[in-house]
């Protein structure tokens, strides 16, 4: 069995199940792995990198609540089909959508501490205040600012997650492991701005730059709320692809 798309690397801070994740995601979207195709079973992957079997189960389990493999009982895992765009209309993280268009993902986090939900990010969903963990992200692709995230999750359901790097570390894929809790659900809103300030000087953008805005509220598969996020992304490199179903 081969394993060339797979890179392990033990000197990187990266998590070796993130590691795991982010080589079979890149190698489906570079048709390395195809639909169909059958993945190696916990047990050789395990042998052949030396990695305990919860990594690779962790780094699958991960890759099937994305919706990027299926398991089937008795026959192993396999890549499923998806249909790629812009996903405004999937749930993934920032590293699986990047490494599926084929780019390299990085992550800066800028804040991460307790702090109210403020009314703009609230909306009407749920009341604004309370105590909620506040993640403040910049996302790079090829090394370029490519995406201003602010997040916020309730501190009472997720205490434990304070101690993870988020710099190095998926947000879901961490609250999946600790708490057995993954997005289900999502209600997106989207619209324009220019960029202010803060938002040029984070972006490298002139100041007034036209930005996309997505605001999402996120329920998890007991239908209750998991995280707010509000993104920015620079108009002209970013595209939305919605798909619509007639009644």
């Amino acid at each position: 069995m081969h394993f060339d798309y797979v890179t392990i690397d033990r000197s990187s801070p990266i998590p070796l199940h993130k590691q795991l994740e982010d080589s079979i995601t890149r190698a489906i979207g570079s048709g390395a792995l195809k639909v169909g195709d059958k993945l190696p079973t916990e047990d050789d992957l395990a042998t052949e990198f030396g990695l305990s079997r919860p990594v690779v189960r962790q780094a699958y389990g991960s890759l099937v609540g994305a919706g990027l493999l299926v398991r089937e009982r008795g026959r192993g895992s396999f890549v499923k089909a998806q249909n790629y765009g812009m996903f405004a209309h999937k749930i993934l993280s920032f590293s699986q959508e990047m490494l599926l268009l084929g780019h390299s993902p990085a992550t800066r986090v800028l804040s991460f501490c307790h702090a109210p939900l403020p009314e703009y990010a609230a909306g009407e969903r749920c009341p604004a205040g309370g105590d909620w963990l506040y993640l403040e992200r910049l996302r790079y692709t090829d090394g370029t600012p490519s995406v201003y995230l602010r997040t916020w999750v309730p501190a009472d359901r997720f205490p434990a997650i304070e101690g993870y790097d988020f710099s190095t570390n998926s947000l879901y894929s961490t609250i999946k492991l600790l708490y057995d809790v993954r997005p289900a659900h999502a209600d997106r809103s989207v619209w324009a701005v220019n960029a202010d300030e803060h938002q040029s000087d984070l972006l490298s953008l002139p100041l007034g730059t036209a930005l996309e805005v997505m605001h999402s509220f996120v329920e998890d598969q007991h239908n209750e709320l998991m995280e707010i996020s509000i993104e920015y992304f620079p108009g002209k490199s970013c595209r939305f692809n919605f798909s619509v179903d007639a009644e």
